[in-house]
């Protein structure tokens, strides 16, 4: 049996790491709740990239679903590149970063404060310059990674976000499920994925189906396709798959699935069956209630305690999977070519 790799050795940390993030959390971020109260926001603006964008966009989700605020995605480039300053007057701007190191994110959150935004950083590395940045920095708890794909610092970026929308939104179910997901995230480690494997590890190019909280996890595990196996992989909502990139749906394109929650599971059904109907091999993520039947492989994947929490289990899961697609590609999970761990754009 091969020695775990660093990209699989750091996801097996997660789920104790959530667990104590989530008593952290419980005594920080009342004090924060407090100001956001009297900010009384009418937008939450993301500042990221990569992982950590995809971990914003899922806060983008949890915001509209469980507050009825609209959310958008700032592109750093309006103030690293650009040098424009936005009107934010009662936004948010929350800037996710695990180094929070790279200058476009800093230019971004003092951009959005300069125009009226209160800055709030979800930041793993303590001291980093975003965190000076900011109004207020919150930590994510991921401790040290080392492996140059995100593993534990984007689920933790996840139930971070979630944490605080439970908590702004008094959602004691929320917060209940959120304390119950350790132990989901620990059951991830006995998924069998035989199936992904039959499915995926012939082909090189991927679609990655997501729809609604799960469509920025997609977005997370098709960069994974790409960082850590080498293949080539597109993320997609369920229903923009409909309108265009369906047409090149054939045998030599596999796609993984996630199930999604009932409200899209309509949706979700209808890009299986005509993923099948053009003859691409399909791989379904769910639990053993919410998988689509249509003749394609099932990966079962434990329930969360929450369906918006669905996602972020999701993700835990599939590192362990990245790892064994990437050996069998003749890769290794902690060397992708052309990487370094911190990324400084401008």
């Amino acid at each position: 049996m091969a020695h775990p790799s660093l990209f699989e050795s750091e996801a097996a940390e997660a789920p104790a790491l959530a667990a104590r993030q989530f008593d952290r959390l419980r005594q920080q971020l009342p004090e924060l709740i407090d100001r956001i109260d009297r900010l009384a926001p009418v937008l939450l603006a993301t500042i990221a990239r990569g992982s950590s964008d995809h971990a914003a966009a899922y806060a983008g989700y949890l915001v509209a679903l469980r507050l009825g605020l609209p959310a958008a995605s700032l592109p750093p480039s309006l103030a690293s590149v650009y040098r424009r300053t936005l009107r934010l007057e009662r936004a948010i701007a929350l800037a996710i970063s695990q180094s929070g190191a790279s200058p476009d994110l800093c230019a971004a959150a003092e951009r959005a404060k300069a125009g009226g935004a209160f800055a709030l950083g979800l930041v793993n590395e303590s001291g980093s310059a975003l965190g000076r940045a900011v109004d207020v920095e919150v930590a994510i708890g991921a401790g040290v990674e080392r492996a140059v794909a995100a593993t534990k610092s984007f689920v933790l970026s996840m139930t971070a976000v979630t944490h605080l929308v439970a908590e702004w939104a008094r959602d004691a179910a929320l917060l209940g499920a959120l304390h119950d997901l350790p132990d989901a995230l620990g059951r991830c480690d006995s998924v069998d994925w035989s199936a992904a494997m039959r499915a995926l590890s012939e082909h090189d190019d991927v679609f990655v189906i997501g729809r609604g909280p799960s469509l920025p996890v997609a977005h997370e595990l098709a960069l994974k396709l790409k960082e850590v196996c080498g293949m080539h992989a597109e993320a997609l909502s369920a229903a923009e798959l409909l309108h265009g990139p369906i047409s090149i749906a054939s045998p030599a394109l596999a796609a993984m699935v996630l199930a999604g929650d009932e409200a899209t599971r309509e949706t979700v059904n209808a890009a299986v069956a005509h993923l099948r109907a053009a003859g691409a091999p399909v791989v379904i993520l769910g639990t053993a209630r919410n998988a689509p039947a249509h003749g394609a492989d099932v990966v079962v994947i434990p329930a969360a305690p929450d369906p918006v929490l669905q996602p972020v289990v999701a993700a835990q899961a599939a590192y362990a999977f990245f790892a064994q697609l990437a050996r069998a590609r003749g890769r290794d999970p902690d060397s992708p070519p052309q990487l370094q761990k911190i990324t400084r754009t401008r």
